[in-house]
This record gives structure tokens, C-alpha cells and sequence, in this order.
């Protein structure tokens, strides 16, 4: 899964979109200071960094100077989260290589999530499984550095993270006893009728209405080869 690094002193702050970043598929890595923030991304390069303007010790600007000078570093896409948003604020985060600058005060965290998403090609998937246990095995088979994975267990809840979430590929898993409603729902809503749904299951005929079905005997074996290739993931 893509590794988020957040670096940002505000308790408060840091864990609201800590949890947000993780319910949206993301390995976060959290660092109060500049200095705590650099040393984890040296030891651990994040995929994509969050990052505010004013921190303890060493600021944002110059956290944001140490990734664009270092080699190793260098690529990783930095987006800015501060209250200093100041229009001189803005254009020398943008002038140092930060990809986005949000205020704090008027960028809503989806919007954010969503846009990181985008803007650094993370794909998204959504399983649908019988409760957490059973959909464990299925999100590590299909780990990849730029796949995001939700997991959904409560059909009654489906449509509305569907809706909210924007995943690019649906993934019922045909051992949950509502994943036949669970399709039948989601190919009611004319909204969600170019979204892929994929099943897992023997009986090809009972996910007749499913994009592609994907027999339980070989899901072991094809599993991740068939979605990161509706993907359009490098291995």
C-alpha cells in the first residue's frame, strides 16, 4: 500500500488525518518536528508526504529544501497543510517543488485525500467481504506500492462508501453470504454502471452481472495478476 508520511506537530490534527489517510488505504507514518520528519522518511521513503509549515525545531520550508536537494528523496511528492497560507506563503512552497498547498482552515480532509490520490496515480480498490478476518489474506495478496484498499463488511453500508470513495475497481468476495445482493446493489444505481465489479467465486451464473468472475481454485494463483492488470499496475 502507498506510504504517507505526515508530518505535523498538532496532536489533534495529526490524528484525524492520520485515521483518515489509513480508513483511505494508506501506510501512515506520523513525526511531530522536522528533524523526527526527515529521519523517518530517510529510513523508511515515504511514497507521497504531507507537511506543515510551522513545526518545531526546523520548518516546513526547509523539510521541503532538504527532500528537493537530496538524490534519494528528491521524487517523492510533497503536498503542504499549514494556517499559514499567506499568498507569499503559498507561491514559495510552490516555488520550492510542493506539488498542492491546503489551508487548514478551508481545504476539507476528503478533498485532500482525494486529490493526493490523483495527482500522485494511485489506484483504488474496494473489497466487499464477510467481516475482517476473511478479507485479510485478499489485501495482502494484492499489496502494491500504488494501490489503495478499502474494506467494506456491512451491505448496508456499500453504496454509500461506493459513492463516497470513488474506488476504480469493486472486489466482492463470493464467501460472504450478501455478495450476491451485495452486486445486484450496486448494478441498480445507474450512477455505478461503467464501475468494474469483480467476484470471486465457483459459480460463475450466480455473478452473471459481474465484470469478470474469478473461480475460488485459482484465486490463490490469479488473483493479483487480474486486478493489477485492470489496473494498469507495474508489478
Amino acid at each position: 500500500m502507498p506510504k504517507l508520511l505526515l508530518i505535523e506537530d498538532n496532536e489533534h490534527i495529526q490524528r484525524i488525518y492520520s485515521e483518515k489517510f489509513r480508513r483511505e488505504g494508506f501506510d501512515v507514518t506520523t513525526a511531530r518536528d522536522g528533524e523526527k520528519g526527515l529521519a523517518a522518511a530517510y529510513q523508511n521513503p515515504p511514497d507521497v508526504v504531507l507537511l506543515d509549515i510551522m513545526l518545531p525545531g526546523i520548518d516546513g520550508f526547509k523539510v521541503l529544501e532538504q527532500f528537493r536537494q537530496d538524490p534519494s528523496l528528491h521524487a517523492v511528492p510533497v503536498f503542504m497543510l499549514s494556517n499559514r497560507a499567506w499568498p507569499d506563503d503559498v507561491q514559495r512552497a510552490l516555488q520550492l517543488g510542493a506539488r498542492r498547498f491546503y489551508s487548514k482552515g478551508s481545504a476539507a480532509i476528503t478533498d485532500i485525500v482525494h486529490e493526493i490520490r490523483t495527482e500522485c496515480g494511485f489506484a483504488k480498490l474496494l473489497l466487499f467481504a464477510a467481516n475482517l478476518p476473511a478479507a485479510q489474506p485478499l489485501v495482502q495478496a494484492l499489496a502494491h506500492p500504488r494501490l489503495l484498499i478499502t474494506v467494506q463488511t456491512v451491505l448496508a453500508e456499500l453504496r454509500a462508501a461506493v459513492e463516497r470513495g470513488h474506488p476504480d475497481v469493486v472486489l466482492l468476495d463470493g464467501r460472504a453470504a450478501s455478495a450476491v445482493v451485495a452486486l445486484q446493489q450496486l448494478r441498480a444505481v445507474p450512477a455505478l454502471a461503467h464501475l468494474p465489479v469483480l467476484a470471486i467465486g465457483n459459480q460463475a451464473s450466480t455473478f452473471a452481472r459481474a465484470d469478470e468472475v474469478i473461480p475460488t481454485d485459482i484465486a490463490d494463483t490469479e488473483l493479483r495478476h487480474r486486478i493489477h492488470r485492470r489496473l494498469k499496475l507495474e508489478e
